[in-house]
């Protein structure tokens, strides 16, 4: 079964040096877009990651899980005691973030979407 983990946004206000870092200590590729720095690693065409300026209340590693339906992922998780900081955000792909469910942080991502 393939992973079911398709990107990561590293959440900080101190992006520019965050992406100095990982760029130098693992050797990935960064691509400023403005919002966000992509990030992609070993001659992928694609990036996999971001690091991305500060969000209220939200630091560090994100992961965002695939799912087929993003509106009833997020209501079972919420359902089991995450709280959303996001939702329904536009851009490739529709994502809603949750933080901290069980000191978890981690974002849906709509099935299909996977890449950029």
């Amino acid at each position: 079964m393939p992973s079911p983990f398709v990107w990561f946004d590293n959440i900080g206000s101190a992006r520019a040096d965050t992406t100095k870092f990982l760029k130098n200590a693992f050797g990935w590729a960064d691509q400023d877009i403005g919002p966000m720095t992509f990030l992609t690693a070993g001659g992928q065409e694609k990036p996999f990651a971001a690091t991305t300026d500060t969000m209220k209340d939200v630091t560090g590693w994100v992961p965002y899980l695939e799912v087929d339906d993003l509106a009833s992922a997020t209501a079972e998780a919420c359902k089991h005691g995450a709280a959303i900081i996001a939702e329904n955000l536009k851009g490739p792909p529709p994502l809603s973030a949750i933080p901290e469910a069980h000191r978890l942080r981690f974002g849906n991502a709509r099935r299909g979407c996977r890449g950029l």
